[in-house]
C-alpha cells in the first residue's frame, strides 16, 4: 500500500516542477519612463509567440505605475523571449516595485484552426477580407487583405506624402511598393502575420490609419530591385488567437529593485 501511496505522489508532483519560469530581464529608469521586460524560458519562434495578457507595477507603497505607451513598442506579438514595457516615473521616490500579470503563450496550428497560409502572393484575391467567414463571423472586427491602388485611392484619395524632407509632397507611387496590405484587430483576439518569414518586413514603410473603420493600411517595400517573380512568390501567412491555441501564464515578480540608467 505505501508503494502505491509513493508513486501517486510521484506523478502528481511531476507537473508541478514543469511550470514554466518567467523571470525579470530587466527593471531600469531612463530620463522620462521606467522600461521593465520579462522573459520566459521557452522555445520561442514562428510558431511560439508570446505577448502580455496583463501586467501591473505597484512600488513599496502599492500605488500602482501608469503604463506610458509614449515610446513605439511592439504591443502585438514577437517571436523573442522577452516583452518589454514602460511606465512613468512616480512622482514620489520608491524603494523597489512588484509586478504581477499575464503572459500569452500562443502556438498557432492548423489543427487548432488558428494558422492560415494564404500562399503566393500571385493566387491572392485582392481588396477582400481574407479571413475565414466561420471566425469573421463570430469576430468581425478582425480584418485581414491584400490590396491594389485602387482599394486604397478610394479610401485615401487626396493622400500626399513625401519620404524625403528636402522633396515635395507628391502622391502615392503604388509602383515604388512591392506589396500592399491592411489589418484589423482587437485585445481580445489578435491576429499576426507573417510575410516571408517576417513579421515586419521590408523598408521605406508608409504606414496609413483610417479612423472611420480602425483599419491600418500598409504599403511595404519588401527588398531593393525586386523583380515580379519575387513579388509574385511573396509568400502570405496568417495566425488567429483562439482559445485552442493560447496558454495564459501567471506570473508575480516580488521586491524589484529598478536601476537608473545614467545615460
Amino acid at each position: 500500500m505505501k508503494n502505491h501511496l509513493f508513486i501517486l505522489f510521484i506523478l502528481f508532483y511531476i507537473p508541478c516542477l514543469s511550470q514554466d519560469k518567467i523571470t525579470l530581464s530587466h527593471a531600469s529608469q531612463h530620463e522620462n519612463f521606467i522600461e521593465i521586460g520579462i522573459e520566459i524560458d521557452k522555445p520561442t519562434g514562428k510558431f511560439d509567440l508570446i505577448d502580455l495578457d496583463t501586467m501591473m507595477v505597484t512600488d513599496h507603497k502599492k500605488n500602482i505605475l501608469k503604463e506610458s505607451k509614449e515610446y513605439p513598442l511592439n504591443y502585438n506579438y514577437n517571436n523573442g523571449t522577452n516583452k518589454i514595457k514602460h511606465y512613468y516615473i512616480p512622482d514620489k521616490k520608491f524603494k523597489a516595485i512588484d509586478i504581477s500579470g499575464i503572459l500569452n503563450y500562443f502556438t498557432p496550428s492548423e489543427a487548432n484552426n488558428s494558422y492560415f497560409n494564404l500562399g503566393p502572393l500571385k493566387n491572392i484575391v485582392r481588396n477582400t477580407n481574407l479571413i475565414d467567414k466561420k471566425i469573421t463571423e463570430k469576430s468581425p472586427s478582425l480584418y485581414f487583405s491584400i490590396l491594389d491602388s485602387t482599394a486604397i485611392n478610394k479610401v485615401f484619395p487626396d493622400f500626399q506624402y513625401r519620404l524625403d524632407d528636402d522633396k515635395d509632397y507628391a502622391k502615392i507611387d503604388f509602383e515604388s511598393f512591392d506589396i500592399m496590405y491592411a489589418y484589423r484587430y482587437n485585445n481580445k483576439q489578435k491576429l499576426i502575420y507573417f510575410i516571408n518569414d517576417d513579421m515586419d518586413p521590408g523598408y521605406n514603410t508608409l504606414t496609413l490609419h483610417d479612423k472611420k473603420t480602425d483599419i491600418i493600411y500598409k504599403l511595404v517595400k519588401l527588398k531593393r530591385d525586386m523583380s515580379s517573380s519575387e513579388k509574385d512568390q511573396t509568400n502570405v501567412e496568417l495566425m488567429i488567437e483562439n482559445e485552442q491555441s493560447i496558454r495564459r501564464i501567471p506570473f508575480e515578480l516580488k521586491n524589484i529593485i529598478v536601476k537608473v540608467n545614467k545615460n
